[in-house]
């Protein structure tokens, strides 16, 4: 996140703990320093050039307000009452009532990170000096956010233009010390909310916020014994509108969804490595040349990032299936049991004993020849290379590495295959003394010899393996524009009306009492002063509604292509010599069967959720605001979308540490031999019995949303 050029997105970046103070000027607030405040309570400053411009534009509202100018938001209504003038001594009652009339959001309260962002950006657009706001209530606001004071906002009401009117509202009755204003509190009733990846409360309910009591001297009492320096102040002149018009939570909810969706890009990329080696598959579709030959943003760099995860594979580097391999050690092992259970039923001195011991013995030594030959692949290479006549090797044919691997494996595996060949028809002599269980075992047994080495050199997976640059790279794409887009949007004004004072030349400097006395010097500058407050409309949050819906959808994207993948390998039929649902006595065990119908209703369920909301609009304020963004509805079911892929994720993982179990010994490529260790270190392995896989998910989720699988995939 913040950078946008190619292999940009997978740099390490700085760790937002480590960001402890941000200062705020308006102009040069970043995504990162979004996340330290919101998640990790980095402290907030104010710039002393940004104390200076809400100076000098609070200056110019109260010259306006000394000459009597009729001016929107200052001494009119609001809205569809924007004509009516309101008389001086009833203006302060006005902001005051346009704070708590708006305060009329639904739901479950927004987490606190939520809440801290959204507070930390109307500071920021508050101090580009654009709003008329005095000083004083900007101190108070960062204030809020710096005593850790988490106001009860509840997630519905906004449709996104005049920006989210109902949320920012909700949270401005706490600045204003209004008994409809709620602060978290758990001890006050007992509750405790649920706890995010940091130290902020990502989910907490009405119960746990306690309402800020009506008597100013109890008030008074309550945040003294907090230990806060936060005082609630009263509203003049213009500054409800300052505080509730803007795009400040649709906002808070897309940056940190795009950072959370940053570091769940990263994890996915690896966990479609994991998958690629899980399933056997083909390297071939991430070579250089190819996305040379289509060079879309990013495609080449997550096809370099799975070329990176992979490397150093023994399970791509041989052209031996090793599952299938396991199969035949499994089966050829159950043969020699039921051998020996054979023979024991048998009367003593039965003339079959012999027989079926000596079988037993030939079978258990082919049992033997199997796990050697995965304990040391390039050995066995070797062997079988030696065996290719010399004319054969000479040929043109022979040239492709891939094909001596094939040659050379076949005639290593041959002797192998031709004793438990002599074996089973052994077996289906009538005479021979043997259950119908031993036949069943070594047929198996031959059936997966026969297909442990390819007839042929592998082609091409199935799309969700083959094309995995191609789907991840749009939101690659989309990301970067989401940022693009969200970095200008925090460092800009979207409140309405803003002013734009005018300034002398070498004005720059003038604080809010000489830039007054420099308007009042004359007179020809009040037209300049009224000219000054221009009325539009850039708390409309179209920008960031559509941006959001394109990368919600990118997003439901990278988790079909995933689920896609968890449906390949626990499918016998589809994952490469894989068990049936990754276990071996599946039908006792059903293994992962179920965790997949998980992922499916996940991805189902985003389907749903990636309808556009931003090609809806209902009007409101009796037709005076006749189109609306729905842009707090895209950045709630974007976060929502995100969380869900988020889980499916977890569960390609999960799903792939199961499935690389079974290609055993030959290990994976090194980056995801290193996220294999990690996952074992926090408890997550492969098993070889039915279990609740739903700990296993979430504590991977955990691992995800906390940024440590990103940090091992950099």
């Amino acid at each position: 996140m913040g950078r946008t050029g190619s292999g940009e997105l997978f740099l390490p970046r700085q760790i937002d703990e480590q960001i402890r103070e941000v200062t705020l000027d308006g102009h040069h607030l970043t995504l990162e320093q979004v996340v330290a405040v919101a998640r990790h309570r980095a402290r907030v400053l104010l710039h002393p050039e940004a104390a200076r411009r809400i100076d000098r534009c609070r200056a110019l509202v109260d010259v306006l307000l000394e000459e009597q100018a009729v001016v929107y938001g200052l001494t009119t209504g609001f809205g569809r009452l924007r004509d009516k003038v309101i008389p001086p001594r009833d203006v302060a009652e006005l902001q005051r009532n346009l704070v708590r009339s708006h305060a009329a959001g639904v739901g479950d309260p927004f987490g606190e990170d939520v809440v801290r962002a959204a507070l930390l950006l109307r500071i920021n657009t508050l101090a580009r000096g654009n709003s008329g706001i005095r000083l004083l209530v900007v101190q108070q606001l960062i204030a809020l956010l710096n005593d850790g004071i988490y106001p009860f906002v509840p997630c519905q009401g906004s449709v996104g233009a005049s920006g989210d009117l109902a949320p920012l509202s909700h949270l401005m009755l706490v600045l204003i010390g209004d008994p409809a204003g709620r602060i978290y509190a758990p001890d006050a009733h007992g509750h405790r909310g649920e706890r995010g990846g940091g130290q902020y409360v990502g989910k907490a309910g009405i119960d746990d916020f306690l309402p800020l009591p009506a008597d100013p001297a109890a008030l008074e009492r309550l945040l003294t014994d907090r230990g806060f320096t936060f005082r609630p102040v009263v509203l003049q002149a213009k500054e409800g509108l300052a505080l509730n018009n803007g795009t400040q939570f649709m906002a808070a909810l897309g940056v940190l969804t795009l950072y959370d969706a940053t570091l769940l890009l990263r994890t996915a990329t690896l966990a479609a490595a994991m998958s690629l080696e899980a399933a056997g598959g083909v390297p071939f579709a991430f070579d250089p040349r190819l996305h040379d030959a289509r060079p879309l943003a990013h495609q080449g760099e997550i096809a370099a990032r799975i070329r990176e995860a992979v490397a150093g594979s023994e399970i791509l580097q041989w052209q031996v299936n090793s599952a299938y391999l396991n199969r035949a050690a499994l089966h050829l092992q159950d043969t020699v049991d039921e051998l020996a259970e054979a023979r024991l039923a048998l009367p003593p001195g039965d003339p079959g004993q012999d027989a079926l011991a000596e079988l037993g013995r030939r079978l258990q030594s082919q049992h033997q020849t199997v796990t050697s030959f995965l304990a040391d692949p390039a050995a066995r290479f070797a062997a079988g290379l030696s065996r290719v006549p010399a004319a054969e090797r000479a040929a043109a044919r022979f040239a492709s590495p891939v094909r001596q691997q094939l040659r050379a494996f076949r005639l290593a595996l041959g002797p192998c295959e031709g004793e438990v060949t002599s074996c089973y028809r052994q077996l289906l002599e009538p005479t021979f003394p043997s259950s119908g269980k031993a036949k069943e075992h070594l047929a198996r047994a031959l059936g997966a010899l026969e297909k442990a080495v390819p007839s042929a050199p592998p082609f091409q997976d199935n799309y969700s393996l083959r094309c995995i640059p191609q789907v991840l790279a749009c939101t690659a794409r989309a990301l970067s524009h989401t940022e693009e887009v969200f970095l200008v949007e925090i460092n800009s004004a979207t409140d309405n009306p803003l002013l734009f004072p005018p300034l002398p030349p070498d004005g720059e400097s003038l604080d809010g009492a000489a830039y007054r006395d420099w308007l009042r010097a004359d007179p020809t500058r009040l037209a300049q002063a009224l000219g000054a407050v221009i009325g539009g409309g850039n708390f409309h949050g179209e920008p960031l509604a559509v941006t959001l819906d394109y990368l919600a959808i990118t997003l439901a994207e990278l988790g079909s292509l995933a689920e896609r993948r968890v449906a390949l390998l626990v499918d016998e039929d589809m994952s490469n010599g894989l068990p049936a649902f990754l276990v071996w006595r599946s039908g006792l065990n059903s293994g992962l069967m179920v965790i997949q119908y998980t992922a499916a209703a996940l991805v189902s369920e985003n389907k749903v959720l990636c309808h556009p909301a931003s090609v809806d609009s209902i009007p409101t304020c009796a037709n005076s605001e006749d189109h609306v963004s729905m842009g707090a509805h895209s950045a709630r079911k974007c976060r929502e979308v995100l969380r869900n892929v988020e889980k499916v994720v977890a569960i390609e993982l999960l799903t792939a540490t199961q499935a690389l179990s079974f290609r055993r010994p030959l290990q994976p490529g090194r980056r995801v031999r290193q996220l294999l260790a990690f996952l074992e270190q926090h408890g997550l392995h492969a098993h070889e019995r039915d279990r609740v896989i739903a700990p296993d998910v979430h504590e991977i989720v955990r691992l995800l949303r906390r940024g440590d699988l990103p940090e091992l995939a950099s």
